[in-house]
């Protein structure tokens, strides 16, 4: 699994490499759950190497490398296909939305797409909710990233 870990690093490496005046970096972590006192808490490790059922949490810190703020900009985390989403965590004063079909489109949940079907013995066009399970990319648009600034981005997946 150590494969799929690196492949995302550089396929976000790829993107900071387009947007020089943005420097990204990603780090993964297990979420292990532990007792203390009688009260589950988290606690996160390196996920140099994961399995099957563990929960990793992606980290990506996103710094303006400028001198002067940057509008409309885009950060994103693909969901890994060793993986499925569990959740990103909203970041205050961002838009986030998903995608599931690769990063081709985005939207706020609940998204919806069009499928075939067969119904009374026709073929048939529906619209039909697309589960948060499916969901391939999270991406959060800032209006504005200040100057040197730094912003921290989180999102979960559980390893099939």
């Amino acid at each position: 699994m150590r494969l799929y870990l690196l492949a995302l690093a550089l396929a976000l490496l790829g993107s900071a490499l387009a947007q020089r005046e943005v420097r990204l970096d990603l780090k993964a972590f297990r979420v292990v759950s532990i007792d203390q006192g009688g009260r589950v808490v988290e606690r996160l490790e390196p996920a140099l190497e994961v399995r099957p059922g563990q929960l990793i949490e992606y980290q990506l810190s996103a710094q303006n490398t400028t001198d002067k703020p940057l509008r409309q900009v885009a950060l994103v985390i693909p969901v890994p296909k060793e993986a499925v989403f569990q959740g990103a965590f909203p970041l205050e004063g961002a838009r986030l939305e998903f995608s599931y079909d690769g990063g081709r489109t985005y939207g706020q949940p609940p998204l919806k797409r069009k499928v075939r079907m067969v119904e009374g013995g026709r073929e048939v066009e529906k619209e039909v909710e697309v589960k948060p399970e499916e969901y391939t990319h999270a991406r959060w648009t800032l209006p504005e990233l200040g100057a040197q600034q730094t912003v921290f981005l989180r999102l979960r997946a559980v390893v099939r």
